[in-house]
């Protein structure tokens, strides 16, 4: 039996600095420190560019560092995400390889190395294996899209197996839409959410949930709930790893129990994401009872066609993704990085602007008693939708659209 814990460290390229640097004391630090100390720990680990960013630019380098310690000795799986965190199913395939790509630039930039065997410049990552999709959105096109760029495996919730499989997972947590699709590694969601959502330290339920039919299980959710969302949560984690290894479970990354583990064979998938309900895919992004939700929506597939309007799809591949082992993302705070062309900059902002959490802000849907809605995450990514509209030459109907919105969040 394996126990796998697929750990999301996140924070939006827009967030508030002090909100970053307090997540990173009350959560990323303990909880870096806390896998440093138990040699016994292994877990597979998500950190897309928004956040190494941050972390650089903010004076975690050091932190970066003791993350990399962990990656080399093999106790931390790096896995494949999207830069700046976009529902991958709703954006267009030309932006999902964009995403995909800059990001695995960014890992190894922090992670791996800049050096090619020649010495030349250039990103080079190992053994990434498996991707984390963000919000775990996928659907069979961003699986077949994700396959071609080389990737084994892909964490999803178990709302995209077909009905009858779903809660059951009796045998492991590896599923297989054939060959030419990545494995599907299907998220415990009963146990998931029994530890997103614990604010005790009683484990009994937790225990007894990963033992429960002896099946390999994967718990996939936010770092954050280590420290930031529960205060006491970095204890937490270290005492369900205490219990699953008194009772003899090891825990391990994702690639080594896929390994070790058959496939279950589907033959097909729904689109979905880690809160995908019968009849709703996207409730906690997709509101279209809201009209600033709306007209977000709206404006993101109006800004790409613009942008495809001006450099068309056939155009020569952009230097974002060929730019030499130089962090092109980090011109705008480093002086040493030189200023891309002005194509790449507005990828660059376009890649900002896919972010799901815009979505996330506006739908006022209700979690965990709270109504999700906020003015400065709203108002504060229309930034980058400005940056590309006046790069782009300033179409008046876009400038309007994004002056409408920041009309309605003042009302």
């Amino acid at each position: 039996m394996h126990l796998c814990f697929l750990l999301h460290f996140y924070q939006p390229s827009n967030q508030f600095g002090y909100v970053t640097k307090k997540v990173t004391q009350e959560c990323y630090i303990p909880l870096i420190k806390s896998i440093k100390s138990d040699k016994r720990i292994k877990i597979s680990a998500n950190f897309p560019l928004s956040l190494l960013d941050q972390l650089d630019c903010y004076g975690f380098d050091w932190l970066i560092r003791d993350i990399k310690e962990l990656v080399d000795a093999g106790r931390i799986e790096l896995v494949g995400s999207a830069a700046y965190h976009p529902l991958l199913t709703k954006i267009p395939q030309d932006f999902i390889d964009k995403q995909v790509i800059l990001n695995e630039s960014s890992l190894a930039h922090y992670f791996g190395t800049n050096r090619d065997f020649e010495g030349e410049s250039c990103f080079t990552i190992k053994g990434l294996r498996g991707f984390f999709p963000p919000e775990m959105a996928v659907n069979r096109e961003v699986l077949e899209v994700l396959g071609g760029l080389g990737y084994e495996w892909v964490s999803v919730d178990e709302f995209c197996l077909p009905k009858d499989s779903r809660g059951i997972l009796k045998d492991g947590f590896v599923y297989s839409l054939g060959s030419q699709i990545p494995k599907l590694i299907i998220r415990n969601r009963a146990l998931t959410d029994l530890v997103s959502f614990k604010r005790d330290l009683n484990m009994s339920a937790i225990v007894a949930e990963i033992f429960k039919d002896s099946a390999d299980k994967l718990v996939a959710l936010d770092a954050e709930t280590f420290g930031h969302h529960y205060k006491d949560g970095v204890y937490l984690f270290e005492s369900i790893i205490s219990d699953v290894f008194e009772k003899g479970v090891g825990i391990s990354t994702i690639s080594e129990a896929v390994q070790e583990s058959g496939a279950v064979n589907v033959e097909h998938i729904n689109e979905s994401t880690w809160s995908s309900t019968e009849g709703e895919v996207y409730p906690l992004w997709e509101n279209k009872r809201s009209k600033i939700n709306t007209a977000l929506w709206f404006l993101q597939r109006e800004v790409h066609a613009e942008f495809v309007s001006k450099y068309p799809l056939e155009s020569q591949k952009p230097s974002s993704s060929q730019n030499g082992g130089v962090p092109i993302w980090r011109y705008r705070s480093d002086t040493l990085v030189p200023s891309p062309d002005l194509r790449t900059r507005i990828e660059l902002d376009m890649l900002k602007l896919q972010q799901s959490d815009q979505f996330w802000w506006s739908s006022e849907a209700e979690v965990m008693g709270k109504r999700n809605f906020s003015k400065y995450m709203i108002d504060s990514v229309l930034d980058y939708y400005v940056n590309v509209v006046e790069a782009l030459g300033s179409n008046k109907m876009l400038v309007d659209r994004i002056d409408e919105i920041r009309n309605i969040i003042k009302d």
